[in-house]
């Protein structure tokens, strides 16, 4: 069951959307004929897939209407990374996963998904390609290890600002969706954000 966020988590939930739908405007993704998949079902499928991959699972999915959640994740495995005596990532000081999801529908079924994070430590970009690689192994699970971590790089990801390409979005089509992701130099903003738009099955 979606559990509605309350107080200042459903407001820093709902701060979110704007980001989602800007880096949709900015991506200029197409509109697709959306896969059978409602956002219960994805938000269960996904659950499920977060915790066999070792990673924290939703916190909590709310939203002002019917046609798109704001997700947050939970904090305990990303903490892990960061705690004084095993941090090796240099994101001493962190308090909060910066991930979170954003799930746009199309009548009853998921139109889009937006997943948004940031590259300011090697902690929060781990933690943002990790949720990426297990949202994309459950909206396509017939795709190898392999497979998705290749969707990944030449998704551009871990690019760093010395990439040649950085601050442009780089496409990635799948036979379940056509993905976008933006990076910008950190002069610029560091920020991270994928735009997942389905594709029609069948």
């Amino acid at each position: 069951m979606l559990n509605p966020l309350g107080g200042p988590e459903f407001a820093t939930a709902m701060r979110l959307l704007p980001s989602i739908l800007f880096a949709s405007a900015l991506f200029g993704a197409a509109q697709a004929q959306s896969a059978p998949l409602t956002e219960r079902r994805l938000i269960d499928l996904f659950d499920v897939r977060l915790v066999r991959d070792g990673l924290d699972p939703i916190r909590a999915c709310g939203g002002k209407d019917d046609e798109s959640y704001a997700c947050t994740f939970g904090d305990a495995e990303y903490l892990t990374t960061i705690t004084p005596r095993g941090d090796v990532t240099g994101s001493i000081g962190t308090s909060r996963s910066p991930t979170s999801m954003t799930i746009v529908l199309a009548g009853d079924v998921v139109d889009s998904i937006g997943l948004v994070g940031d590259r300011a430590s090697p902690a929060d970009l781990i933690n943002f390609t990790a949720h990426l690689e297990s949202l994309l192994h459950t909206i396509g699970p017939e795709k190898s290890d392999y497979d998705i971590e290749q969707d990944t790089l030449d998704l551009g990801v871990m690019r760093g600002d010395a990439d040649g390409d950085i601050g442009k979005a780089r496409v990635v089509t799948e036979g379940f969706a056509t993905i976008r992701c933006l990076n910008q130099r950190l002069t610029v903003s560091a920020g991270i954000a994928c735009m997942i738009t389905m594709r029609p099955t069948g």
